[in-house]
């Protein structure tokens, strides 16, 4: 629930339909405000909402105003907008425009509920629908390895100027910086999407930025990088998914879902995937890079030169006397961030048990690594995402018009490497069964 500073106004759901109770005068300043509120609440995929009037005694053309934006917006999305307990006031006012031949009013909000919940949608049945047939399989390039970053044994050799993404996707540990040797010291969260290059330097500061495709041209800039893997061949297969409740679908779950699907649709599958996804944010838990992982590597080596062979564990996730632990080196968060913005996520996603068998290991294990002491997990799930707020409506189901207006118009905002149990109220996902790796040098 979310109440306005200077007026009586919150915004609540019930089921799908979205609810706006305001009280006061809704003229140049009181719409402004319920304006601003409706907007940071409403998600992309909302199609109902009903503005309860109960305590509006004034409306000025202002208010009209918002009424309109609003009755815009939900056409542009086949959606519907009702208004309930209107006053005498306000009603003359929304007969002068003629509004209430397009808004519909209703006497209370069990009646408004009852009929815009269909509009809204069922929010208490699943939906997931595959597009798409068998097609060539794509082919996952990588250079460095993943398991080394974090486990080690890595050093500032490993790191290496790579060119920008020509428009593809790439995932990835790197930093953008006038030359090699100042970028090595910061690698961190890297994710290329259409050329674009998000990155989020490991300084400590957590900030992320991007470079479009004309700032990596000039040559200016150097593009340095542990380790990143990018796709060379199309998404054959399309999911559309729709959370079956509020709480939304995990990562983890949609991962399943494609994994269970390809496993029982393309004979040749390998066991890995690379994915390309863009959603509605229920929640996002992360485990960002956040200081430097040559740092946090020489300070490993240096301790490890100074203790046995047997006490000696991994950089990432030692725990012994003056070993680093995972907080040193990275910004985990598994209490849910963000709700409602746009989620574009690129990544890869390996069946550990069938591609254990279906991949030369020689190929595989630089993609992926364990934690040691952690519980065993079907899948090695490595995925990055830029969340975007102020997109407008786009249809589930148009990936590449989807994230064509994401860049277009909307603001980024932020960059995380996501955990498995984030979660999404909603996803189209692109996807490309690997049948070859490729490790460049």
């Amino acid at each position: 629930m979310n109440y306005c500073d200077l007026m009586e106004c919150k915004t609540t759901r019930e089921g799908n339909v979205v609810v706006v109770s305001a009280s006061g005068r809704l003229d140049g300043f009181g719409a402004e405000k319920v304006n601003d509120l409706l907007r940071s609440y409403l998600h992309e995929t909302d199609r109902a909402v009903v503005v309860d009037m109960g305590g509006v005694d004034f409306m000025s053309s202002a208010g009209l105003r918002f009424f309109q934006l609003l009755y815009t917006t939900m056409k542009e999305r086949d959606g519907r907008v009702a208004v309930v307990d209107v006053g005498e006031y306000p009603r003359k006012i929304f007969s002068m425009g003629g509004f209430l031949r397009v808004i519909k009013e209703y006497p209370d909000i069990n009646a408004a509920l009852a009929d815009l919940r269909p509009a809204g949608g069922e929010a208490d049945e699943e939906n997931v629908a595959f597009t798409g047939r068998q097609g060539e399989g794509a082919t996952l390039r990588y250079s460095g390895s993943l398991r080394a970053a974090y486990l080690g044994p890595f050093s500032e050799e490993d790191i290496t100027a790579v060119p920008a993404p020509a428009g593809n996707y790439m995932i990835g540990i790197g930093a953008a910086a006038p030359d090699l040797a100042v970028a090595a010291p910061l690698v961190g969260e890297m994710l290329g999407i259409r050329g674009t290059v998000y990155t989020m330097t490991a300084d400590g500061n957590e900030t992320p930025d991007y470079l479009l495709p004309g700032h990596l041209e000039g040559g200016e800039i150097t593009l340095a990088s542990a380790f990143h893997a990018d796709l060379d061949g199309g998404f054959s297969t399309h999911l559309t998914i729709a959370a079956d409740s509020p709480d939304g679908v995990t990562l983890q779950d949609i991962v399943g879902k494609i994994a269970d699907h390809l496993n029982e649709s393309h004979p040749d599958y390998t066991g890995v995937f690379s994915f390309l996804l863009r959603g509605t944010v229920r929640g996002i838990c992360s485990s960002d890079l956040k200081s430097s992982l040559l740092a946090a590597h020489r300070a490993a080596t240096d301790a490890g030169n100074r203790q046995s062979p047997a006490q000696v564990r991994s950089m990432y996730f030692g725990k012994r006397p003056g070993a680093l632990i995972p907080d040193d080196v990275t910004a985990t968060q598994i209490e849910p961030r963000y709700d409602g913005e746009t989620l574009i996520a690129f990544g890869y996603v390996i069946d550990l048990e069938r591609a254990g068998s279906a991949v030369d290991p020689a190929l595989l294990e630089p993609l992926y690594y364990t934690r040691p002491g952690s519980p065993a997990a079907p899948f090695f799930i490595y995925a990055t995402g830029a969340v975007y707020t102020g997109v407008p409506f786009v249809e589930p189901g148009l990936l590449e018009e989807g994230i064509a207006t994401t860049l277009d118009t909307g603001e980024f905002v932020a960059l995380h490497h996501l955990l498995p149990i984030s979660k999404l109220r909603n996803a189209t996902v692109g996807i490309a069964p690997i049948t070859r790796l490729d490790r460049t040098s």
